[in-house]
């Protein structure tokens, strides 16, 4: 089968035992379905997925092999239709989609977008390497060491947050305590690792972007369950500015 999806979310490269590296992509198809596409293989310094959020691409999709989440499918091959949305029509797309928690393990989903009001946000850097403890000698590259970049950082982060107005859930009295995996935060904390090696330095300017700054904008959350426990993670955030 073939579909015309927008790409909403690519989070966090995790490794699979059956293709190595892949990153979590989700997105809408152009029937108004949420979509979980794999696998979009991932390496550090080679171009493998050719798109990023916001982008139009067209897929040629397969059942997937053994993931039960309805939203999942396999994809045979994809292209980039040069066709990306701006902020706006994106944020038109994804609001009639705007839910609760509660009302996507209702539904029995594992994928859904809630507008989120954001209480606190906690990060724990655990290490500040940025290259792997292996490293290999390139005959091919002039006789210097390369090294190689760790595809996942050792960061942990959590967002508490209640769903906000008319799809409040209960959080009110009992707020989400929920991980973030979207790749700004990894390639964010690769950025600052560079030249910063101090943990709580690090954590501080992850937290004046993810937490002060974002506060200044038109946030969204795009939740997804994960593979093995369902329980949901944000997957995605999607920050548009705010409409005056």
């Amino acid at each position: 089968m073939k579909e015309k999806i927008l790409v909403l979310v690519r989070a966090m490269p995790q490794e699979s035992r059956k293709y190595g590296h892949t990153v979590c992509v989700a997105g809408i198809n152009d029937k108004g379905e949420w979509r979980r596409l794999y696998p979009f293989q991932f390496k550090y310094g080679e171009r493998k997925i050719s798109f990023r959020k916001k982008d139009m691409i067209a897929v040629e999709l397969d059942d997937p092999d053994n993931d039960k989440r309805k939203e999942s499918r396999k994809v045979k091959s994809h292209i980039n239709l040069n066709d990306q949305k701006t902020p706006e029509e994106v944020r038109k797309i994804i609001i009639p989609f705007i839910t609760s928690l509660k009302e996507l393990d209702d539904k029995k989903a594992s994928l859904g977008v809630v507008k989120p009001e954001i209480l606190d946000f906690e990060v724990k850097v655990h290490n500040t390497e940025i290259m792997d403890d292996q490293k290999h000698l390139s005959l091919l590259a002039e006789g210097f060491m390369e090294t190689r970049e760790k595809v996942k950082l050792p960061i942990e982060a959590r967002y508490i947050f209640k769903c906000s107005g008319k799809h409040e859930c209960g959080c009110n009295k009992k707020p989400h305590k929920i991980t973030l995996i979207d790749w700004e935060l990894n390639e964010l904390a690769r950025s600052i690792m560079k030249t910063e090696k101090d943990k709580k330095i690090i954590e501080q300017k992850i937290k004046d972007k993810f937490l002060t700054w974002m506060r200044t904008r038109d946030m969204y959350f795009f939740m997804g369950t994960q593979f093995r426990w369902q329980t949901w993670l944000i997957i995605g955030i999607f920050y548009p500015a705010k409409i005056m």
